[in-house]
């Protein structure tokens, strides 16, 4: 699993944010998990290398991004991202080989969430955003939202009104209303020419997806 993390300090991490998932507070959804982590990890990887920023920064950001976990229900939510950031400077203290870049990945994981609001202030901060942004994307993101709507409860759909021609969005009822409240602006929203264009293929993919579904759920 870490072969595409060339990094000495890459594994003890690892090891490290293992043992930290087996043990938090709250059940993590399906689409948080370990899988996602490592995901958006090689993501942020691949980014890096294409737009010329610090892989080391990047890829730790990365696998630290999820340090904190809420239920998207829960009112904290919106403040695991700086949580986590709180936390990342003492585990890159305590992790050889990252010491000197624990205030630049820190603060990389603060600004990478959607619900938080962050801005990337450095390129590695845009590349870990788009990175995380690029996994809600495309296949694995279609995936990704129904287990997260399934993990409070929401339905896939509205049963008589699915597209909400005549109701107000609601993605903490229904899933499906999440693709236009957020999963569809966050092609536009890519910071780096290579988030960019892997998301422009990566909607083309939800928007079949969802055209499919359309004609599917057609009366």
């Amino acid at each position: 699993m870490t072969a595409a993390f060339p990094f000495p300090w890459a594994e003890p991490l690892l090891k490290r944010l293992r043992h930290h998932l087996s043990d938090e507070p709250f059940r993590r959804d399906a689409a948080h998990d370990l899988g996602h982590i490592l995901r958006v990890a090689r993501l942020a990887h691949r980014l890096a290398l294409e737009e010329g920023a610090d892989p080391d920064t990047c890829v730790a950001a990365a696998l630290l991004h999820d340090l904190v976990y809420r239920p998207k229900n829960h009112p904290e939510s919106p403040l695991t991202a700086q949580m986590a950031a709180d936390m990342v400077p003492q585990w890159c203290r305590e992790t050889p080989g990252l010491e000197s870049r624990a205030e630049a990945v820190s603060a990389a994981v603060a600004s990478h969430s959607w619900s938080g609001g962050g801005t990337p202030a450095s390129l590695e901060a845009a590349v870990v955003q788009d990175a995380d942004r690029l996994e809600a994307l495309g296949a694995i993101g279609i995936a990704r939202v129904f287990a997260t709507g399934a993990s409070f409860g929401a339905g896939l759909w509205h049963p008589e009104d699915p597209w909400a021609d005549g109701r107000d969005l609601d993605d903490k009822a229904w899933s499906l209303d999440h693709f236009e409240r957020k999963l569809l602006k966050l092609a536009e929203g890519m910071k780096t020419p290579s988030g960019r264009r892997l998301a422009a293929a990566r909607e083309r993919a939800m928007l079949t997806y969802l055209e499919a579904l359309r004609a599917e759920l057609a009366p």
